[in-house]
Parts: C-alpha cells; structure tokens; sequence
C-alpha cells in the first residue's frame, strides 16, 4: 500500500497509479452510526458551498446601497426663532400664532414670490428636486408666474424648443395635450400660466421636464416641512421656535425668512386695524353724541329767544303752606324734569331697539341714552355686542363663515351666533327689562306730580320747560365728555401700538445636511444583499437532495460508513503534500479493515457499485483491491461493468478479452486473468461488449467462475455498473451475496439512493455500509473520521538505521 499515494523521493510514482488515484476524494474513516450533523455546521457547509454566489449578492447589495444613496435627495433642518410680547390690546394670545403663521394668506405669496410651484427641470433617473426651479437650467423659468385670477392646470409637462430656437411644444405628458408657439410668445396662457421664456442658444433642440403645481398645493407642502414650538410649555409663550425641513439649505432658509417677515407684518397690521377699529367706533358714537349735544342746546336757546320778553313770574306762596315754598316748586320741577327724562328715553330705547331688530346701526343711538349707562347688564352686553361684531367684520377680512380652526381658536359659525344671539335675543331681552323699569317710574313719578300739580298750578309752563332743557343738555354735555376721553385714549394706543411678534434668529442655512444616511443606506444594502445571500443558501440547503453530511448516510440511508475517503490533489492536477498522501492511505486501510471484519471468516467476496454515474466506485474499487494486496491477500478485481467499465485503463491493459468473452465460451478460463503492477493483484477486465450483457451476469457460468475463484483468492471485489444504470450490480449482488455502495460527498442524491436501496431490501443482499467518496478536509462534519496529521507511516532511510545500530553497539 506505500505506493497507493505518492510521497516524495521515496515511493513510486508509476503511469498506473496516476490513473488509479484519478477521481479519489477526500477521507477519513469509521464506522458505525457517527456523531449527528450540527444545524449550524451544516449552514455553515452551505454557505460554504455557495460562497462566491453570497459574495455577488453582497456586491449587488453594496451597488444598490450606492445607487440609492446617489439618487437619495439630502434633507436640511432650518431653524429660525421669533418672540411674543403680547399686551392688553393683542388680538391673538399665545396658541393662536402658531395657527395664524401657517395660514394659505401669509404662505402663498412667498410660494408666488419664490415660483415654489415649479418643480424642475428634470433629468431622468436624476435625484429628487425641491420645490422651485433649479438645476443649471433654472434661468428657463425666469418671470414664470401663475394667473391670479383662474386656476392653474396642475401637471406634468414637457417644454421642447425647436433645434433653430425659432417654436416651441408644451405636451402634458399624462394628457397628450400639446400647445405651439413661436418663441418670445406667452405659453400656457390657456393653462393658466403668465410665462415668455428667454431662450439661450445652449436650449436649442432640447426637452426639458417640469412639474406645475397650484399655489394652495405648494403651500401645503411647506405647511407639511414646517414645525412650530412654543416655548415656554405649560405657560403663556414668549418665544415661537421655527424649524423648516428642505432639501437645499439656502433656498429653505430664504423661505422661512420671508415667512417670519410676513408674520410679523402680518400680526403687527392685525393690532393696528383692531385699534383703528376702535378708534372708528369711538369717533363714530361721539359724532352722535355731540349731534344730540348741539341739538339740545338749539333747543334751549330758541326757547330762550321765544320767551325772552315774556313776564317771569314769581313763585306764589300762600302764607302756611309747604308745598308753595321754594323747595317744593324746585322738587316739583325735578321731578317732571325726570319723568320728561324717562319718556324721553323710552321713547330712544324704543326707536334704538327696532333699528337693531331691522339691522341697522344702532349701538350710537344706545350710547346716548341715559338710561343705558345707568343700567350694568344692558350696558355689558352693548359693549360684548360691540367688541364681538369688531372681531367678527376682522376676522371675515381672512376666513370665511364656515371656518373653524384645527385647534378651535377661531369658530366664525360660533361667533355669528354669538352676534345674532346679541342683536335678536340677548340685546332686546335687556332693553325690555330697562323699559319696563322706566314704565313703572314713568307710573310713579306721574301720580306724584299730579299730586303736586294742584299746588303748583301757578307756575308758568315755561319755566318748567327751560329747566327740562337745561337738564337735557346738561346730560348730553357730560356724555361728550366721557366718549372725548374714550376716543383720545383709543387715539393714543393707535399712535403708539407696537408689533407683538419680534423675529430674534434669522434662518440660517446650514453647511451639511441634518442627517448624513449615506453610509446607512450603503451599510443597509450591503446587509440586505447578504441576508438574501444567506437566505438563498439556506433555501438552496433546504432543497438540496444530494448527499453532504455523514448522518445523512448512517440516519437518512441506514447505512455503516466503513469509510470516508479523502481528496487526493494529484487527480486534480495537483501536487499532494506527505500528510494527504498519508490520510489517503490511512482511509482506505480502514475501509480494508472493515470490510475484513464486516465479511468475517472466508473469503472476500463483494460486489461495488454507486448510485449514479460519477461517484468513483471503480476508483474506489481498483485503489481498495490494491489495498488488500498490499497488506498480502491475493485478490482478484473483476470489472462487472459490461456498459462502461474502464478498469482496463487503469491497469494499462486491453479490454478484450474479458469476462464477457468468457462467460459467452469464447475464452478459456486460463487466459482470463492478467497481472497488474502488484504481484498479489489480478484482474479480469470487460471483455466484448453485448447487448445481453445483464443476463449473461447473472448466468450459472457466473457463478461457477466465482466458485473457482474464490479457492485461488482470498479477495474478490467486483466493480459493478452505477445502479441507475440497469440491474447489472443487483444481479452481480445476488452472486457475490455482498454489496459496499459508493457516495460522493456533494453528488450523489439521497433520494436516488434510497429508491434503489428498496430493491436491494428485496433481494438476498448484504448490505456492508457505504464509502464516502471526495469529501473534503475542511468539513467540520467529517472531522471526526479524519487522522492525527504527522503519523504517516514512512520507511526509515537505511543510513540512520545503520548509525543507530553502531551506536548501540
């Protein structure tokens, strides 16, 4: 057996060995049911296996992770910040900005200003683009602005210049609607766009592709990338901390600067019109005030004139009486002064109520009356009256009727109530309750002034009357007064109003982007390539039918594994170390060792087959048949494959004549064998081929040549065809009563194996085990049969076996 596997210098290395070793595989040995396959090693050995498949896909995985990243756009935080100094006369508290800085009418003029609307020009298979035109080609869209009056045709289009920049083609490329023009004409005037493009000579025969969006669209879209923080929480905010999310920093920072600047314009016109609001109203019921003032006062002095050269007379007193004394007459004239007061002024009330029921002004008629102001709840609700139609005539300036916002701040169907409600119920109620107060001293003041009528019969009319007339003025002067001071307060705070919102950080564009995820997304890539690389290699395990692992053989087949054979390089054009050579050797003296044990007393007599085509059982069966002669049986190898066999070959020597030839009685039985390099071995080759090849096998001619042979050999091994192949190795089986089945580690398919072990269960055959044939050194799997590396048995040179002996003697 030294000479199964060449080692250097010392053995040889003849033309048949070469051949024999062709094909062999890797090795080890042992016998019995061995260790079970761990799962992981056995993923692993998959993997393994399909390596450079994982590796393509993990490069797949990093190119895709590239592309994305490439196309990906990059996003910019932009942070601004504004303070709140709110005072008494504010219109809005605290929640109500971060509402009103996201509202249509500050936002779509910065998108109208910035052309927001305008997404392009694009490139195919280009990144994402922001809001707005850029690009090196953006000059195209220079002064594209939309109609303010009608709706934009919102789309997808296509703008293409003709190659002598003398026409152009705007196409709706979901539509296929085109529009022609001669260049410096208006495009899309029908679409709603106000454009003259100024085309450069670089544009000529060129395409380029834009989308158009409406302005309300475009203002949601920022709406969306804006995010508002009051500051402090939980207390009235004095400072509102912007952050708006863009793809290119500067454009973004210019866009939340001009939003800022427009808010604060914004909030600061809003206060200035609710004083100049309330100024108005002040102006507007002193006007009536002092109408009513001058009125009484013409009154007064065209009475005056009337009388002036009439008799005064003095009071009448009779000597005892009480109520002649001055201090009655005086009561007396208070007193009809006052019920002349309150008919008056029920009379207003009265006129002042059917106006407001009619819906005409009259919240100056109310002012001007006395009794109101004497009157705490008609007085509260006038002035709630007042203020709430104020903020109601504001607000329809920016929303409609139905409007109500997200946070509820502002409710216009709730506050039309409120006003209604005002005008119609509340108002009406309260002047009732004042009318029928001045009913009932109207009632009273009257019975008393009938009472003292009788004394007072003697005083002139007049006098009564021009005291009435003093009083009256003396009123309307006192409510000028007060609506004087009114007005020049609301006067004042108009002049020195202040602007409530203050911008403190401007928006600045930062250097890098918030979040660099190109590295993320190259890393998430490259794993998910990898994750399918080693799902695909556990998919492939999972539906793999070949033989790979040893349970597969002792637990799957049932099968003893008498050996494992390993890879011997030289097959494969490559040098083999001392070590290989050694395990090659090694394994197949346990396959011999087993097989003698495994037969037991008498000759060895077995049949070697393989599953399918290509396992190396004829290598298997020429290399263990010299096996045995190397350690001294005399042993015969037939090659029973009447289809393919090739031991012939091997050996060096002719097919013709065979075993076919003599079995058919063409040749003696004496000129059947023929020697081959080692003087223990025999062999019988094929002989001619024959169509009836498998009956002649199984022939008693067969049978009786076996007899004969096994008084000259202690060893007959039968190379037999594939069992795939017919039922040449069943019958050779029957004969010998002996069957060793060969694998090949990563060829053979277990299910093959199984289907034509099940015949084998039929018939009068031994099954000895199996051989494992190319498996390789590095499977943990088979680690277990493999030898210790450095005990290769070697021949000692002579010299220090001769120095050795000197020394001992």
């Amino acid at each position: 057996m030294a000479n199964l596997v060449p080692v250097p210098e010392d053995l040889p290395t003849t033309a048949a060995f070469g051949a024999l070793t062709e094909g062999m595989s890797s090795g080890g040995s042992g016998s019995g049911s061995g260790p079970k396959t761990s799962p992981i090693v056995r993923y692993f050995g998959a993997i393994r296996r399909v390596k450079w498949l994982v590796l393509l896909l993990v490069l797949a995985g990093l190119g895709g992770g590239l592309v994305v990243s490439r196309l990906r756009p990059e996003s910019y935080d932009v942070y601004g910040g504004l303070q709140l100094n709110p005072d008494e006369s504010s219109p809005f508290i605290g929640p109500q900005y971060s509402t009103l800085i996201k509202q249509y009418n500050i936002i779509e003029p910065i998108v109208r200003d910035r052309r927001l609307f305008i997404i392009g020009p694009k490139r195919p298979g280009g990144k994402v683009l922001p809001p707005g035109p850029s690009g090196p080609d953006r000059a195209l869209f220079n002064g594209f602005t939309l109609d303010s009056i009608r709706q934009p045709a919102a789309g997808d289009y296509r703008f293409k210049i003709a190659s002598d920049r003398k026409t152009w083609e705007l196409t709706n490329t979901a539509t296929g609607a085109k529009e022609r023009g001669a260049v410096g004409d208006s495009v899309g005037l029908d679409l709603g766009f106000q454009w003259r493009p100024i085309i450069e000579p670089r544009w000529a025969g060129e395409s380029f592709d834009f989308t158009v969006l409406t302005a309300r669209e475009a203002a949601d879209d920022i709406r969306k990338r804006l995010n508002v923080d009051l500051l402090p929480q939980g207390a009235p905010p004095r400072f509102m901390q912007l952050t708006l999310n863009g793809q290119d920093g500067e454009a973004t920072a210019g866009v939340l600067n001009d939003l800022m600047n427009r808010f604060v314009d914004r909030t600061s016109k809003t206060k200035r019109g609710n004083l100049t609001t309330q100024v108005r109203v002040y102006d507007s019921m002193l006007s009536a005030a002092t109408g009513h003032l001058q009125s009484t006062e013409r009154q007064l002095q065209t009475f005056r004139v009337h009388t002036i050269t009439l008799p005064h007379d003095q009071l009448p007193v009779a000597p005892g009486l009480a109520s002649t004394t001055p201090t009655a007459y005086d009561a007396f004239l208070v007193k009809q002064n006052a019920l002349k007061d309150i008919k008056k002024d029920r009379a207003e009330l009265e006129l002042a109520l059917k106006q407001l029921l009619a819906g005409q002004p009259a919240i100056d008629l109310f002012a001007a009356i006395p009794s109101v102001n004497s009157s705490p709840e008609l007085k509260s609700f006038l002035n709630e009256l007042i203020t709430q139609d104020a903020t109601l005539q504001q607000l329809r300036v920016r929303y409609t009727d139905d409007m109500v916002s997200n946070d509820g701040k502002v409710d216009m169907p709730k506050l039309n109530k409120r006003v209604a409600d005002l005008k119609t119920v509340i108002v009406p109620r309260a002047v009732r309750v004042v009318e029928g107060h001045l009913d009932s001293l109207i009632a009273h003041n009257g019975a008393d002034i009938q009472s003292a009528s009788r004394d007072l019969e003697g005083i002139p009319q007049r006098t009564i009357d021009e005291n009435a007339l003093v009083r009256d003025q003396t009123t309307q002067a006192g409510i000028v007064s007060q609506l004087t001071g009114q007005l020049i307060g609301a006067r004042s705070k108009e002049a020195s109003a202040t602007t409530d919102v203050n911008v403190v950080d401007i928006a600045v564009a930062p250097l890098r982007p918030n979040k660099n995820r190109t590295k993320m997304i190259i890393m998430l890539g490259t794993l998910i390539g990898l994750g399918a690389g080693l799902g695909l290699a556990l998919l492939l395990d999972l539906t793999d039918k070949r033989v790979r692992f040893a349970d597969q053989v002792t637990t799957g087949l049932g099968l003893t594994i008498l050996g494992v054979i390993p890879e011997i390089r030289r097959s494969k054009g490559k040098q083999p170390t001392v070590e290989e050579a050694a395990q090659v050797i090694e394994a197949f003296r346990t396959v011999r060792l087993n097989l003698a044990h495994t037969i037991g007393q008498g000759s060895v007599v077995l049949t070697i087959s393989s599953p399918s085509p290509g396992d190396g059982k004829s290598l298997i069966a020429s290399n263990l048949a010299l096996s045995f002669a190397e350690s001294g049986y005399r042993t015969l190898l037939i090659d029973g494959d009447s289809r393919r066999g090739e031991l012939h070959r091997t050996f060096g020597t002719d097919r013709r004549p065979g075993l076919l030839d003599y079995l058919v009685g063409e040749l003696p039985i004496d000129q059947l064998l023929r020697t081959t390099t080692h003087e223990q071995l025999k062999l019988i080759t094929g002989g001619s081929r024959r169509r009836n090849a498998p009956e002649l096998l199984g022939t008693a001619r067969m049978r009786e040549l076996i007899t004969k042979m096994r008084d000259q050999f202690d060893v007959i091994l039968i190379d037999s065809p594939p069992m795939g192949a017919g039922i040449d190795p069943f019958v050779l089986g029957t004969i010998t009563g002996n069957l060793m089945l060969v694998l090949r580690a990563g060829a053979t398919e277990k299910d093959l194996a199984e289907a034509k072990l099940q015949i084998v269960d039929q018939l009068p055959i031994r099954l000895v085990g199996a051989v494992l044939n190319d498996v390789h050194t590095t499977m943990n799997d088979y680690k277990y049969y493999s030898y210790t590396y450095g005990y290769g048995a070697v021949d000692e040179p002579k010299e220090v076996t001769s120095i050795a002996a000197k020394s001992e003697g």
